[in-house]
């Protein structure tokens, strides 16, 4: 077990008779979404207490090519001892490509952290091979291994950490946490660049997943270490018992960003806020007797919650609460050992909607308990509850959880390495290689989950904005004056589309123009749906597409689709009318769609042959991410641009502001983009 070691308060910094200080650069890798590496901004505080030496680099706030840039100046400008980098399985890829090319710039001691190094150890020692890796929480043995790098010691005798014995990858065994984690110094925000990540930040959240209009700025922060309970898809990255501060420590921390930074909302990232209705009261009385004003989200269970504690954190400025529901069948709830029912769930929702609070949850599909009837049961349990937000995701059996352990020990998965690599790219995983734990063959597995990633898109449209008036302001905005259908409030908005434009461009490699805005009402804290071809400037896009369609079936011509969209086709084919078409054929270049029916017609594959095979047709190529390979074809098969329909093109074309005309055919609009 890993022992728990009790702090002074403060630790002063290293004498001159101590060890060495050490030169540490400290990097946090780039995520896909946004990520403030908090838990390396807690060991750079800890650690500069003992006269250590930090520079920071966080990723998460230069581009790809930015990031290496500046990561390549400080190799080359400083004289590191020390280079630690922390991240997650998820990271596995990014950190062997960092590794690399540290090591072919510097000498410096590369240490891993984090989760990645909590699960397969030896399996990333040996893939990754960095000098050490820092195993569970990082603080008190990372600064164990600091003073012995610098005094040359043997790292054999620092607990918690992974080292090279010549050749051969040795273990030390379980090091030390802290016992009481109001001990710790508070993190290194600043020196981790919070000012950088309030300026990257803007007060409007603007995705199609979930968009707000007052969100305000974001800083995050920890109340406590890894979660008391051990569901079977879950693994708390080697973080040990579970502790929490103190609410008058977590308290003081939020007193000390709010002073620093023009922050007006606070996400407690941890894995569970608090397991007992005192704390958080306490906390809510806290901010309320210090008179803070600030917006929070924080994790609870479904078990733990009534009336009186949701409408006082509702006063105290909470305003989405992030469970996890899973399941609606207590039977998968059970196999999962979630520790809660379906009728809890149900009890929160009612609840948690009584407060105004939002819900930010998902389901999970792919559970070895999972059936037809599970399922089933589930999808009437969303229905019932009006769970039109709450997505279904895929059960992924992630290095360290139990369900990892049974797909190696079934032999479901036979390269570990291979595996966690899949992960990194995880659109590319759950689309051709997702573990299919369940029954069900992985034709059916498969099929299921694409029907229900399509039903969450349908499920959103289930509660859609009422549209009271709209204006296009240019080719990428909109001004919208839309009212909650759940409330009843009325606000006013000027809606960029897509959002991420950067410079003015359009990236055309995405399911482009087709998923509408999740809109969060200020009000109540609930979601409405705002439909692509809702939004003015959007709007006329369709209509020219659909003018194009029209032409098409007034003509007779006949029509090969491509591709043969599996998600996001049932609600495209809502807001466009392609019921008159002379379809003949349907071309697609991923093999789980060939051979499958489609409009009507059977999937052929998207090759050179096969398009010189259909004959004098139209080609309409429906929104996809690799469009332009479509377009490639089907000039190398010698298809004239007059013969071909192209969504993408269209789309980036107009909002370019370059527009063709309907009656000019798409020919302008593919050599746009050509």
């Amino acid at each position: 077990m890993t022992q728990l070691v009790q702090l002074q308060r403060r630790v002063p910094p290293a004498s001159p008779t101590g060890p060495h200080p050490a030169k540490v650069l400290l990097v946090s890798p780039r995520y896909v979404s946004a990520y403030f590496p908090i838990g390396l901004a807690y060991v750079s505080s800890y650690i500069r207490q003992f006269g250590h030496e930090v520079t920071p680099l966080n990723m998460n706030h230069h581009t790809p090519e930015a990031g290496y840039a500046e990561l390549e100046r400080l190799l080359a400008t400083q004289d590191f001892d020390v280079i630690g980098i922390t991240g997650l399985t998820v990271a596995f890829n990014a950190i062997e490509t960092m590794v690399r090319f540290i090591r072919e710039r510097c000498d410096a001691k590369v240490v891993l952290g984090g989760g990645i190094t909590s699960c397969e150890s030896e399996l990333v020692m040996r893939t990754i091979h960095p000098d050490f890796m820092v195993v569970s929480e990082g603080e008190l043995i990372f600064r164990d291994l600091l003073d012995v790098i610098t005094a040359k010691g043997d790292p054999s005798r620092v607990a918690g950490i992974w080292y090279w014995d010549g050749e051969t990858p040795r273990a030390t065994g379980d090091g030390p946490s802290i016992a009481d984690l109001d001990d710790l110094p508070f993190p290194d925000l600043e020196l981790f660049g919070i000012a950088r990540e309030m300026e990257l930040q803007s007060t409007r959240q603007i995705s199609y997943h979930e968009t707000r209009f007052h969100a305000g700025k974001t800083v995050p922060i920890t109340a406590s270490r890894s979660c008391p309970f051990r569901c079977t898809f879950c693994y708390h990255a080697g973080m040990g018992k579970y502790r929490r501060h103190s609410m008058a420590n977590v308290v003081d921390h939020i007193e000390q960003i709010l002073a620093q930074v023009d922050a007006t909302h606070i996400s407690i990232y941890d894995e569970l806020f608090s397991a007992n209705k005192k704390r958080i009261l306490e906390f809510c009385d806290l901010l309320e007797q210090r008179g803070l004003k600030f917006t929070w989200f924080c994790q609870l269970r479904v078990d733990q919650l009534d009336q009186e504690l949701l409408h006082r954190m509702r006063a105290a400025g909470c305003r989405h609460i992030s469970f996890g529901f899973e399941s609606g069948s207590d039977a998968v709830l059970e196999s999962m050992d979630k520790k809660i029912t379906a009728a809890q769930i149900a009890r929160a929702v009612e609840l948690t909607r009584n407060a105004r609070i939002g819900i930010q949850a998902n389901f999970l599909f792919g559970d070895p308990a999972e059936t037809d009837a599970t399922l089933a049961e589930s999808l009437v349990f969303q229905r019932e509850h009006d769970l039109m937000f709450v997505d279904w995701s895929a059960v992924i059996p992630y290095p360290g959880t139990r369900l990892y352990q049974s797909a190696v020990q079934r032999g479901l998965i036979t390269d570990r390495v291979a595996f966690i690599r899949s992960m990194c790219n995880i659109s590319a995983y759950l689309w051709n290689g997702m573990i299919n734990l369940t029954q069900m063959s992985d034709a059916d597995y498969h099929a299921r989950y694409v029907e229900l990633r399509e039903l969450n898109d349908r499920n959103h449209r289930r509660r859609p904005a009422i549209v009271k008036d709209g204006r296009a302001l240019g080719p990428l905005d909109s001004e919208l004056t839309v009212e909650c259908p759940s409330c009843g409030q009325v606000e006013t908005m000027e809606l960029p589309y897509p959002p991420g434009t950067v410079d003015g461009r359009v990236e055309p490699r995405s399911i482009i123009g087709v998923q509408g805005y999740n809109i969060v009402c200020d009000a109540c804290n609930r979601k409405m749906h705002l439909a692509a071809c809702r939004i003015p400037h959007v709007g006329k896009i369709y209509a020219q597409f659909q003018a194009e369609l029209d032409r098409l079936e007034e003509t007779g011509a006949k029509v090969v689709m491509v591709p043969a969209m599996d998600r996001y086709f049932g609600v495209f084919a809502e807001d466009l009318d392609l019921t008159g078409l002379d379809i003949v054929g349907a071309l697609d270049s991923r093999p789980h769609r060939l051979g499958a029916s489609f409009m009507g017609v059977e999937v052929q594959p998207l090759d050179v042959e096969r398009v010189q095979a259909q004959g004098d047709v139209q080609y309409v190529v429906l929104p996809w991410v690799e469009y332009d390979r479509a377009l490639a074809v089907l000039d190398a098969a010698g298809v004239d641009p007059e013969r071909v329909l192209c969504w993408n093109a269209m789309f980036v074309a107009a909002m370019q502001e370059r527009p063709s005309a309907p009656s000019e055919g798409p020919t302008e609009a593919l050599r746009a983009t050509a």
